[in-house]
Formats: C-alpha cells, sequence, structure tokens
C-alpha cells in the first residue's frame, strides 16, 4: 500500500527542504529535515530509503565516519524493517538513535500518519 496524499505531499515537503539546504551547505538543517521525512516514511520502502540515502549523503560531505557505518547499515535494514511493517515508530534514522528506539511523534505529523490526536 503506497502513501496516502497528505502524507505523500508532507514527506516531500520535508524531503525537498533537505535537498535545499544540503545544496545551500547547511547540513545540520538537512539534516534535521531528514529525520522528519525518516518520521513520516519509515513505514514504505522507498520514501523510507531515500531518507537514508540522503542521510548517507549528508554523513559523507561532514566527514562523519559514525554516520557513513550507521547509514549503510541503515539502508538495507530500512528496506527490510519497511517491507516487514517492524519500524520503531517516530524513529528519526540517525545514528545518534538506537536503531529500535521509538519516539514520540512530532504533533504536527500524527493527524497525517493516522495516529490520535491523543498523546
Amino acid at each position: 500500500m503506497g502513501m496516502g496524499e497528505s502524507l505523500k505531499k508532507v514527506f516531500n515537503q520535508e524531503m525537498s527542504l533537505a535537498k535545499r539546504c544540503f545544496s545551500q551547505g547547511q547540513f545540520e538543517k538537512s539534516f534535521h529535515h531528514l529525520e522528519r521525512a525518516h518520521v513520516l516514511g519509515q513505514l514504505y520502502v522507498v520514501p523510507h530509503t531515500r531518507c537514508h540515502i540522503w542521510m548517507l549523503f549528508v554523513g559523507i560531505r561532514t566527514r562523519n565516519l559514525k554516520e557513513v557505518v550507521g547509514q549503510l547499515i541503515r539502508i538495507p535494514g530500512g528496506i527490510v524493517a519497511s517491507a516487514l511493517g517492524k519500524v520503531p515508530i517516530g524513529n528519526t534514522g540517525g545514528t545518534n538513535i538506537k536503531l529500535t528506539t521509538t519516539l514520540p511523534v512530532p504533533d504536527e505529523f500524527r493527524q497525517v500518519l493516522g495516529y490520535d490526536e491523543q498523546k
């Protein structure tokens, strides 16, 4: 099953912001938007993988070896986890968070992801 239109729109907005920041050399801001896109797209194989590939690009550009290695592990792992529907909800996808850690979903994403308005 694919992303709904409203989810796809918000995901694409975050990815566009991430790419714009990346192209301007604002790698910290780029990564922030990639983390947000990751929360939105992690249940879907292609969007999830795109997030991790772009996180890898940020790691390479910032010469962050931990991030590069972590993303090289997360790319294939994310493909499998998304395909099986076994992702830690709210996880932002960077190496600063363990692979299996669930995190609160930002309030502004709860509705588009279909979560209750309640926390």
